[in-house]
């Protein structure tokens, strides 16, 4: 059953912020969560023979259209509209996908749902997803999330996390995810419900529900200030902003950019969103993330929107999303 919304888009997206920063909206959705070291059930069933699963919506004078795959273990490896492809998908990393860093300084280790070729446990994928569920414009997964190797280099400050055998040692967060296509007045949003499991408690989390590559066509790159509504050049030089950033053709024909809703006015204390882009070697990355110090072990979940389009139906898609009540 599709969750219902108020009418007032401010009201809306902040009530499913607070079911998602509680996990209540996802707990509801999504099964009991697993313990990292359960033993996985039978392997989910696929859509399609090649193990993929498509969801699309209708979109001005296209669809959007999301493509779930085995490959990545349930993160979405392609990603179109108005036939161009706004995801890199060169390696299993490029996917729009959720990632994680557990802990700060020698103690951190990074994790993400896709892996890397360099998953030090060797592990196919396609066995870290323990659920899938979908309907026509929405899917809801379980994965066990994956140590991932050498830095990335788009990351910043550079970290001294530890990789190989000294991260796969420990045991990996557990993902309970909903991807949706479209909203009540946005059908151009990609809605990323994420709730990471820990099985430990960490100094420090960085949690990022939503974060992809995308191609380097996408070269013109921007930040929106909720005051004005308007938009400015921005260098895409690594480091978190507090502002929704856009990585956009150079025309502006197609636009891709991350929100994500403030805490409630009730918890002024709960963690904000930040963003990122950052160039790297032939794409640019981009992220919606949150931070938690002494994060308690257990669930920590949050709410990160996709907005897809032209520069102008993004930046329409970002005002009426960050109006005022």
């Amino acid at each position: 059953m599709q969750p219902r919304f108020p009418t007032r888009p401010q009201a809306r997206f902040r009530a499913r912020f607070r079911a998602a920063r509680f996990g209540g909206l996802v707990a509801a959705l999504l099964a009991a969560p697993a313990r990292a070291g359960d033993a996985p059930g039978p392997a989910p069933l696929w859509p399609e023979p090649d193990g993929t699963l498509i969801l699309a919506r209708p979109f001005g004078r296209s669809e959007i259209s999301l493509r779930l795959s085995r490959r990545v273990a349930g993160a979405v490896d392609t990603l179109t509209w108005d036939g161009v492809t706004f995801l890199a998908d060169t390696e299993p990393g490029d996917a729009l996908q959720a990632r994680a860093e557990v802990g700060s300084g020698r103690g951190c280790r990074r994790a993400s749902e896709a892996g890397t070729p360099q998953d030090p446990t060797g592990e196919p994928a396609a066995r870290r997803l323990r659920a899938l569920r979908a309907g026509r414009s929405w899917a809801e997964t379980e994965t066990r999330m994956a140590w991932d190797g050498p830095s990335d280099p788009a990351d910043e400050p550079p970290s001294d996390c530890p990789t190989g055998a000294a991260a796969a040692a420990l045991p990996a967060p557990i993902l309970h995810k909903r991807i949706a296509l479209g909203l009540p007045g946005l059908g151009n949003a990609v809605e990323v419900q994420a709730r990471f499991d820990l099985a430990e408690a960490a100094a420090a989390l960085r949690l990022e529900p939503l974060a992809a590559a995308v191609p380097a066509e996408f070269s013109s790159a921007w930040r929106f200030d909720p005051a004005s509504g308007g938009i400015a050049p921005l260098d895409p030089e690594p480091g978190e902003r507090p502002d929704p950033v856009i990585l956009a053709t150079p025309e502006g024909s197609h636009a891709l950019a991350v929100w994500a809703p403030g805490p409630p006015e009730q918890e002024p204390d709960a963690p904000r969103p930040g963003f990122a882009v950052a160039a790297e070697a032939g794409a640019n990355r981009l992220s919606c993330r949150f931070r938690v110090t002494h994060a308690a072990a257990g669930a920590h979940a949050f709410a990160c929107y996709a907005l897809v389009g032209s520069l102008a139906d993004v930046r329409a898609a970002l005002r009426t999303l960050t109006a005022p009540p």
